[in-house]
């Protein structure tokens, strides 16, 4: 299923971008889908808790 946001279309889409949604979404591009990471915080960007 492809997701239309803003005018662009993912197959995946990644909401928060801490050290699994990072994996998550690199895993996602690496096997061809196109890939939306979202985050609120960019200096906790690939953190671990």
């Amino acid at each position: 299923m492809m997701t239309d946001v803003q005018g662009q279309v993912y197959d995946v889409i990644v909401v928060g971008a801490g050290h699994a949604g990072c994996e998550a979404a690199h895993a996602a591009a690496r096997m061809g889908s196109r890939t939306l990471l979202l985050t609120i915080d960019l200096d906790k960007l690939a953190h671990m808790s």
